[in-house]
């Protein structure tokens, strides 16, 4: 982990605070081991494809509570919730997997939008992206 620069503290944001919460903002909270690099590397990518992916939506990267939380050893969990006074969701667990280490990280990101959809369905309709119909039937037997 490369060494912190004076001067340069990181601001920590409490969203779900009311000068800063905003209903359109939905969360994404990865824990990540700092034993590699390659850790951060991913949970960076993840963030950044769901924003790509899902460009209607605002989308917050939040790693390991930013900084105030302990990563478990060989950890890789990505939580995600509608916004910041929600519930979050397990989306990925790579905890109990590996080695080797690639298998913690999902092989595609892809494999994530449907429970996002359905987690951005469940809360507010209106604001879920690229859900088909037929999803409908599924989410009202939960």
């Amino acid at each position: 982990m490369p060494p912190k620069r004076p001067g340069k503290k990181k601001k920590d944001v409490d969203w779900a605070a009311d000068e800063n919460f905003t209903k359109d903002r939905s969360m994404i909270y990865i824990e990540h081991t700092y034993e590699c690099p390659i850790f951060q590397t991913k949970a960076d990518e993840c963030g950044t494809f769901l924003t790509q992916r899902i460009p209607e939506r605002k989308f917050q990267l939040v790693k390991n509570r930013n900084g105030r939380q302990v990563p478990r050893e060989g950890a890789f969990e990505i939580t995600f919730s509608q916004n910041a006074r929600t519930s979050e969701h397990l989306l990925w667990s790579g905890l109990d997997k590996g080695p080797p280490r690639r298998d913690k990280f999902p092989l595609e990101y892809e494999i994530l939008v449907p429970d996002v959809n359905r987690i951005l369905k469940k809360f507010y309709p209106d604001k879920a992206v690229g859900v088909a119909d037929d999803d409908e039937e599924e989410n009202e037997d939960m």
